[in-house]
């Protein structure tokens, strides 16, 4: 999963609307469709994060400034697994980086959302 998300996020064409893939429009956001984009805590994330893995960290800013968080878990994510691949088994210390990782997406989201919902009003 992480492999594809690297993938995805490099492989992706970033504008301020929408990150495409050979002409298909990515994913859209249901709730930032009803409450708009500034109030939903994920508008932006995957732009954010596609724009990061392409070294455009000013757009990856504006677009959400938790994408930049989320792009550096994606490659700390694949060597994670890749370890576990190697070592055949889950020791310890990948659970608490699964935990780690997991608390740093939560906060980049929310974080980065509560930047950009207060620098924006």
């Amino acid at each position: 999963m992480a492999a594809a998300g690297l993938l995805l996020g490099c492989t992706a064409e970033v504008s301020a609307d929408a990150a495409t893939w050979f002409g298909l429009r990515g994913p859209m956001c249901p709730l930032g469709a009803c409450v708009g984009p500034l109030n939903c805590p994920g508008c932006g994330l995957v732009r954010s994060t596609a724009a990061t893995l392409q070294g455009q960290i000013y757009a990856a800013w504006s677009f959400h400034p938790g994408g930049i968080a989320v792009a550096c878990l994606l490659p700390a994510t694949l060597f994670v697994h890749l370890d576990i691949l190697r070592r055949g088994r889950v020791a310890s210390y990948h659970h608490a980086l699964r935990r780690a990782g997991q608390r740093l997406f939560i906060g980049a989201v929310l974080g980065g959302w509560a930047l950009r919902y207060f620098l924006h009003t």
